[in-house]
């Protein structure tokens, strides 16, 4: 799987919107994706779905960090997954 990180708009929510971390087209389907904020794991600010399969053997899961990003902070994506030889991380 790839790394990467975009800012969604939040219609919920007024601010700078939320960072996605879409994984695409990986497989197997079992994989690990944390979000953190400087050095410290955010678990209870996380939304992620359920891994969707594409129908070509690999799936996808798009997972929302809902803490919106602060100025002189780094927000970090890592991703763990068994094709992957160490955990890949992607920062905003």
């Amino acid at each position: 799987p790839s790394v990467s990180i975009s800012l969604v708009p939040s219609s919920s929510q007024p601010g700078p919107g939320r960072l996605l971390c879409p994984e695409m087209d990986f497989c197997p389907a079992q994989i690990e994706l944390r979000w953190f904020q400087g050095q410290q794991e955010l678990s209870g600010h996380v939304v992620a779905t359920a891994v969707v399969p594409n129908g070509d053997w690999t799936h996808q899961l798009p997972v929302l960090l809902e803490t919106p990003p602060r100025r002189g902070v780094t927000s970090s994506c890592q991703v763990e997954h068994v094709s992957l030889e160490q955990p890949r991380s992607r920062h905003w």
